[in-house]
């Protein structure tokens, strides 16, 4: 082989090279992209927990949906409220769920389409008017609404409570034995599905298995076989 046959074979090679690394960098990118910021959106929902007590909400249903009023006389708190409340919003818009494993959640975003989302900061907090046409979507709106409005009186301990669809029946009993597990419980938390914190942890059947906050570890603690497989 001449020397220009061979010039040329290793430029071929070394282009073929860079256009490989460039196309795993961009769907790298692309995976990040796909998830938001969810691990910062995770930081701020669970401050809001810890701080449920500073929070104060009312909530009035209309015909359409609901008009909210969410308020703290903390400022961290406030700034928290405001920056989750539009967070909320740009997760609504660009169909990034939160919290798939709650049935109402879940519903909600597969109607964010349907759904108006107006947001207006207050000097404490903010104030959402949320609106639907449709009648089913409106629903969906007010028990969010209701479900946001429990998780500011009881906090942590009902972060991981399911919320049933309007449809269903609030009355029936949910089988506790059925498998709710979200996560690997290595890099994804086994509750809610999100990244880990390495330092919250503890043993079951014989690994160690690790969470993304206190309040999923002592929920699997008490219910190991609902969130972590033998």
């Amino acid at each position: 082989m001449s020397r220009k046959i061979l010039y040329l074979s290793f430029i071929l090679i070394g282009s073929l090279f860079v256009a490989t690394a460039l196309a795993q960098g961009q769907g790298r990118m692309g995976g990040m992209e796909m998830g938001g910021n969810q691990p910062q959106d995770m930081k701020t929902i669970h401050a809001l927990f810890n701080d449920h007590t500073k929070i104060t909400r009312t909530v009035k249903n209309i015909s359409n949906g609901v008009e909210t009023i969410t308020e703290s006389d903390d400022p961290k708190v406030k700034a928290l409220i405001v920056e989750h409340s539009w967070a909320m919003k740009k997760r609504l818009e660009n169909k990034q769920p939160i919290r798939q494993w709650d049935p109402l959640f879940a519903e909600l975003f597969k109607n964010s389409d349907k759904i108006k989302l107006e947001i207006v900061n207050t000097a404490k907090g903010a104030r959402i008017i949320e609106t639907s046409a449709d009648p089913y979507v409106v629903k969906l709106i007010q028990s969010h609404a209701a479900g946001v409005s429990e998780f500011v009186r009881e906090g942590m301990p009902v972060m991981h409570k399911e919320h049933p669809l309007p449809s269903e029946n609030p009355g029936e009993k949910k089988d506790e034995s059925v498998f709710a597990g979200k996560g690997d419980g290595v890099e994804t938390c086994p509750v809610t599905g999100a990244p880990v914190n390495k330092e919250i942890k503890y043993g079951f059947f014989g690994r160690t298995v690790y969470f993304c906050c206190e309040s999923c570890r002592e929920a699997a603690k008490k219910n190991p076989e609902k969130f972590i497989k033998p």
